[in-house]
Order: structure tokens, then sequence, then C-alpha cells
């Protein structure tokens, strides 16, 4: 079966396209779970975190705990044990808080390779699905939790019945139906590695990953160029899907912006956005970055694929030499943004 693009939308020009009415492509994602914020203590001295700022205040959570996911109240008696993951980002997370060794189960990557630098990727983890888990090939993993960017195929609600609790990655909350977000920046990232870390019970871990992550950070946007480029990220889904990019809402505007680019399509207030090469001509900006390997693809063989687009040659970035690739899944809202900025920023300043 096809696949098409994820939450995608049609944009045929990114100077009129807030002014005409996108025609979508969108696919709900059933069930957004989640945002991850602390809650203050209950009234009867039980709950949620040890802080109300986010952090425990030590390395030991209190339970039950209750976390707002996507604007609803989430609450756990104890630490979840086994977890499903649906997407590449879910597994960063929850190897960046120290809970990766709970996955038990894994779908939704497409075909994709897991981010570089896992402290402990969950290679014993089957997948049960390369793309989107059904309701019962969820309940037959025999998980507690799903941890992921929402469902195409599954009923969350048949999924509570049955006693397992969806969360979703916080970035993705609200971009599966096309609707203005708040843009992910790379605070979203780091406070969902803390919730990881209060719902496992491995703060401790969780924090000293935060804290190595905003230092990169720091280093890196402290280097900022002062002269900007124009630019925009475009992937491909799938082998079918068209070409795709990305507007201001996601965590890749931060990841451009850190670097000393501006993306073309940054006022579009969505993720993701499906548009025609017309429009990629018509913005024509100075640098297209090529996110790869949503579906295994290698660089060169999505270089290949994005210059056989008819006039893909009248592009002044391919004219001139300024494609940059980065794996797709530094692209995403997971720690693995990280290493894109770092990637990206290193490859424009090359460009000079």
């Amino acid at each position: 079966m096809t696949i098409p693009s994820p939450r995608a939308r049609t944009v045929r020009s990114p100077r009129t396209a807030l002014a005409a009415t996108l025609a979508a492509a969108t696919l709900t994602l059933g069930a957004c779970a989640t945002t991850s914020q602390a809650e203050p203590p209950a009234a009867d001295g039980t709950s949620t975190t040890d802080a109300a700022d986010g952090t425990d205040g030590g390395t030991s959570t209190t339970y039950p705990l209750t976390l707002t996911d996507c604007g609803q109240d989430v609450t756990f008696d104890a630490a979840p044990g086994d977890v499903m993951t649906v997407g590449s980002d879910a597994i960063a997370l929850l190897d960046a808080a120290g809970a990766s060794t709970h996955i038990a189960a894994r779908s939704g990557e497409f075909g994709a390779d897991l981010p570089a630098g896992l402290t402990s990727p969950p290679d014993d983890a089957p997948v049960i699905d390369p793309s989107d888990p059904t309701t019962e090939q969820i309940i037959g993993a025999g998980v507690d939790v799903v941890v992921g960017y929402g469902f195409f195929n599954a009923d969350p609600a048949a999924l509570a019945d049955a006693g397992i609790t969806t969360l979703t990655v916080t970035g993705e909350c609200g971009h599966d139906i096309g609707a203005t977000v708040e843009p992910v920046t790379f605070d979203v990232v780091l406070d969902d590695i803390d919730r990881f870390g209060r719902l496992f019970d491995t703060s401790a871990v969780a924090q000293e990953t935060v804290a190595e992550l905003r230092g990169r950070v720091d280093a890196v946007e402290a280097q900022a160029p002062a002269e900007t480029r124009s630019a925009a990220t475009v992937y491909y889904f799938s082998t079918s899907s068209p070409i795709s990019t990305y507007g201001g809402a996601g965590i890749i505007q931060s990841v451009m912006d850190g670097a000393g680019l501006e993306n073309v399509y940054g006022d579009e207030p969505q993720t993701y956005l499906e548009i025609s090469l017309e429009s990629l001509l018509d913005a024509d900006p100075e640098v297209i970055v090529l996110a790869y390997g949503l579906h295994g693809d290698t660089y060169e063989e999505a270089e290949a694929r994005l210059l056989a687009e008819p006039g893909a040659s009248d592009l002044q970035a391919v004219r001139e030499d300024r494609i940059i690739g980065i794996p797709a899944n530094e692209s995403t809202a997971s720690p693995a943004a990280v290493s894109g900025l770092e990637r990206l920023q290193q490859a424009v300043a090359e460009l000079d």
C-alpha cells in the first residue's frame, strides 16, 4: 500500500499560500495524547512531581505521577513496565532519559535507521510493524504504554479499555491536523526528556542528558553567523510521495535559525507541507537542506530524485552546488535535532 506523506499539506507558493486555501493531504493521527508539563502538588500531598518547575528536585519520582499530555491529564500509579514505540523520535527521547530498556516493541519507523549515538539502542525489541500499528498489534505486544507520534490505524479508546496508556512526543502535538500550533523549540525537546525521566524514575540520567544537550545548543547558537541565507529543507516520505518541506512550526525551524538559514516556508504555521517544484522554484532558496533516510534511502538516492524533478536544474541552490544533506531524524523533535544543528552549522560554514 502506498504510504502518503504524513501530516502534509499542499502549498503552491510560499508567497501566496497563507492567503489561499491549502489543499490538505493531511493524514489524521488519531490520538494526540500528551504535552509534558509538571503539575503542582495535590492538596492531599500525593502527586505528581517533586517540583512544579519541571524538575524533580532529586533523583527519585513520587507516584502517583500526573503528566499533562496535549491538554489531557494522565496519571501513573507506578513507573510503567514495557513500552511500544511508534517512530524513532520516541526511541531517542526514551534513550536520552535513560529509559530505553523499557522498550519491548517498536513500530512506525518505515525502514529508517535509528538515530546515531544512542546510549542503549533497543536492538532486541522486535519491530511489530514498520508502518503504523493496529489496535490488535499493540494489544498483542503485551505492553503497558505506547509512546510515539500518534496513530493512523489504532483506536486509542480501545487501547485504553485494554489498560494501555498512550503518550505522544510533545513536538507532534497538534501537528497532525494542520492546525496552527506553537513552534517546537529545543526547550520542548529537553522538557520531553525530563518528562520521560520523571515517568520512568530515571531523572538522574535525564537531567544529565538535558544539561549536556543544552550546552551543545548554546555553543552553536553562540557562533551564529551575522548574515543569513534563504533555505528550504525538503524530503521525500516514501518512494512514491511527492516532494515535501517543513513550515515554521517544527524543530527544523530552530535548527535552521541556529545555522544561519532563513526558512522560505517559515511563515507557514504548520510542520509538514507537501509542495510542488514550482513552489520551490518560486521561492528559489540559496540553500537546499535535503533530509534523507525517512524510508531507508541514502543521501545519494534522495539527491538523485531531487535533481530528476522537472526544472530542478533552474534552482540556484542546484546551480551553485549548495545542497546540504542531513539524516531525516535530525530534523524532527528529538535529541537527534541537536546533532542536526551542529551538522548544519558546520556545513553552512563550509559553503563559504
